[in-house]
């Protein structure tokens, strides 16, 4: 019988070492844990009696630990959770400890080669879906679970179903895959993946570039996905040997693998897209929300904060001012990313056009990052639910999701045009 992504990966884990199948429910190995906002780790520990947080890791080496989503601490509690997570990565000898560095997890697990084809790998965070397009099973979960995981290496799972969605078309020369996965939740509704895998093929999938694949991964949680993921090919393995060393062993599905669903894309016609207030399935060409005056225009965060994103908001850019009246914040993923935007030049483009460049991290996505709710922002970064940048005091301030250079082409013009007016492609 032939097995999905998802299948092969969980039969070649599974404790039990037996073929495993949809629906199965197995205890299986994890191949690597990502671990952020340790303060809820260690309070898990705290809770069973270990006033000095984890007694022990389950692999030094394959335990990835940062201190992500805001530095430096911006609250007492963050800032301690910070200190306490240096104390503890030293005294359980956690190998890949990442404390000083500014930038988002789930970037540094992919620049410093700690993902690998063919691996199972959680983290605690919904985003860790994100290494799928390098071909690893990866999934967020909840605290507790990731707390058990960092003991026993191990966690029990229902193996998910999958959906197979095949792209065909022409590859575009600037990022669009903020478009693609925008597109198929309009179609299909933002939980049409319940927690089901998506697996992405077709010809389109395969010449893509590693960025557009990696926000497809990210955005899969967005449509209610375990995972995300693409097969593994040269722009894999090339990206993956130049990072580490380390063996691995791609997965790819049967001929006669069983999917729950199977979606057809013909992208060459597919016009940039647009998820209006609140919801990440309100989605609609650009079209349809031209004039749409905007406030505040944001690229960055796991989904598009790479080189190749950065690098077309600061092409757009290149003799051009940012609107009046329009704060555009941009930050790199990471600090390989942003190492690369200064040697070649994209952050003075962006500086020189009136852009506010923030360090690498996290914050730009979320709160404490205030749209008010008289303010209208237009963001490629995660989500646009009622709240995402200020909490409840900031329900009604209206957030547009779209790819970078939507945002771009809105930030030059102070209000939502088609960003076609101004690529010059």
């Amino acid at each position: 019988m032939g097995q999905t992504i998802a299948e092969k990966v969980f039969s070649r884990q599974n404790v039990a070492r037996e073929p495993a199948y949809a629906g199965d429910v197995i205890d299986a190995d994890l191949d690597g844990l990502m671990v952020i906002t340790y303060q809820a780790i260690r309070a898990a520990f705290t809770r069973l009696g270990f006033k000095d947080g984890p007694p022990l890791v389950f692999d030094r080496d394959r335990v990835y630990l940062m201190n992500d989503h805001v530095q430096p601490g911006i609250k007492i509690e963050v800032a301690q959770a910070a200190y306490d997570s240096k104390l503890d990565a030293a005294r359980l000898g956690i190998a890949n400890f990442r404390d000083t560095e500014m930038g988002v997890g789930h970037q540094m697990m992919l620049d410093y080669g700690y993902v690998r084809p063919g691996e199972l790998v959680v983290g605690n965070d919904s985003h860790t879906v994100c290494y799928g397009a390098l071909n690893a099973a990866s999934t967020g979960m909840g605290n507790t679970e990731v707390a058990y995981a960092l003991a026993f290496g191990q966690l029990y799972f229902t193996v998910p179903e999958s959906i197979k969605v095949t792209l065909r078309g022409a590859a575009r020369p600037y990022p669009f895959g903020k478009d693609i996965i925008l597109h198929l939740a309009g179609l299909y509704g933002d939980d049409f993946a319940q927690d089901k895998s998506l697996e992405f093929h077709g010809p389109l999938a395969s010449a893509m570039d590693l960025s557009s694949r990696m926000t497809i991964a990210d955005h899969a949680v967005e449509v209610g996905a375990k995972f995300g993921l693409f097969l593994a090919d040269e722009k894999t393995r090339a990206f993956v040997g130049e990072r580490t060393d380390r063996p691995y062993q791609p997965v790819e599905p049967d001929p006669d693998a069983t999917y729950a669903r199977e979606i057809e894309l013909d992208t060459d016609t597919l016009d940039f897209q647009v998820a209006k207030p609140f919801r990440f399935d309100n989605v609609v060409p650009v079209g349809e929300v031209v004039g749409t005056r905007i406030d505040q225009a944001r690229v960055g965060s796991c989904a598009n904060g790479r080189y190749e994103d950065l690098a077309i908001t600061a092409r757009m850019l290149q003799g051009r001012k940012v609107a009046p009246g329009v704060k555009f914040y941009v930050s790199p993923a990471s600090m390989s990313v942003y190492k690369e935007c200064v040697r070649t030049g994209v952050i003075e483009t962006l500086l020189d056009a009136g852009v506010q460049v923030q360090e690498p991290g996290c914050g730009i996505c979320q709160s404490p990052q205030i749209v008010l709710n008289e303010e209208v922002c237009i963001t490629s970064t995660t989500r646009n639910y009622r709240g995402r940048f200020g909490g409840a005091t900031c329900s009604e301030a209206e957030i547009y999701l779209a790819s970078p250079a939507t945002v771009t082409a809105a930030a030059i013009a102070g209000e939502i045009v088609h960003p076609g007016e101004l690529l010059d492609v």
